[in-house]
């Protein structure tokens, strides 16, 4: 499974969507370098997932090529809100063309989060995307079944997220890691006194982030949790801005032996020969640096 973690950013005079995830696929083996979300072509929007990726990377796959060949879509004349809808269909297009499933294999067992900025409301917008299967009614004695069948009901839905004192964020993944990850953040931000219960103008920085890399750290520094869990590896970070363009960032993430750290770049380590042609993160300081720009350089990362 996974956990992943997306919110808005409050800069001097602008806005960020920023999102987080770790790195691990599970099944019958574990591997601590799956790409769990992606920047769809149109660079304003983003979609990543949790749960089986044989559900999920063919899905989002499929939407990213819907998007880029559908010109309306690609160029953002199509405001991120229609741009929803939109990829509801492809899924529900898709979801059709499963066949000769057994037991419940055929109901889709990913969730997902997709957003970006919306030009229309000048705002960042984040759903949570996944399958509903609505709960079986029986009618009364004597009375014909005159509604749908479960089947015919069943349908992929996206809920907006929900606020925080205006703040858009979420934690997506296992129960048990959604909950554990909103514990941490609430007393994260207490302790530092920037709770909303403690500030008048409540906003978030990189709190989301360091509660995700603490979890990950947790689980590479414990032999049992490093074997067990549903979540690890590298934590992986895209940006989306106000100016419609998206990054990802790199991170510098320490071994596991202590022996130093190495660049990751969406889950993956990179090569010693490569220098990435983009920003990397610090995850003590949550200082970003860039191989061919100095630290006084005025750009905005």
């Amino acid at each position: 499974m996974t956990i992943t973690a997306a919110w808005v950013r409050t800069l001097k005079k602008c806005k960020e969507l920023v999102i987080v995830t770790d790195s691990r696929l599970n099944g019958a083996k574990k591997m601590d370098c799956g790409q769990k979300v992606i920047t769809l072509p149109r660079s304003d929007a983003f979609i990543c997932f949790a749960g089986s990726t044989e559900w999920a990377y063919p899905l989002m796959h499929q939407v990213a090529n819907a998007i880029s060949t559908y010109e309306k879509s690609a160029t953002r004349a199509q405001d991120i809100t229609v741009l929803k809808s939109h990829v509801l269909k492809v899924f529900e297009d898709l979801l059709e063309t499963v066949h000769d499933a057994s037991g419940d294999e055929g109901i889709p067992s990913a969730k997902f989060l997709f957003g970006g900025y919306s030009w229309v409301r000048k705002e960042f917008l984040i759903w949570r995307i996944h399958f509903h299967v609505p709960k079986l009614q029986h009618p009364p004695k004597g009375r014909q079944e005159q509604t749908r069948t479960v089947a015919e009901e069943s349908r992929f839905v996206a809920v907006p997220v929900k606020k925080w004192c205006g703040q858009s964020w979420i934690f997506s993944g296992d129960t048990e890691y959604e909950d554990d990850a909103r514990r941490r953040l609430a007393l994260l931000l207490q302790s530092r006194g920037k709770a909303p219960h403690q500030v008048s103008d409540f906003k978030f920085d990189w709190e989301p982030f360091e509660v995700i890399r603490d979890m990950l750290r947790d689980v590479e520094s414990n032999p049992f949790l490093f074997r067990t869990a549903h979540i690890g590896g590298a934590p992986q970070v895209l940006k989306i801005y106000e100016h419609l363009n998206s990054r990802y960032l790199g991170v510098d993430w320490k071994r596991p032996d202590g022996s130093g750290s190495d660049l990751y770049v969406c889950g993956r380590r990179t090569l010693g020969y490569e220098t990435p042609a983009l920003w990397v993160l610090d995850p003590d300081t949550l200082i970003s640096r860039h191989p061919f720009y100095s630290a006084s350089s005025d750009l905005d990362i």
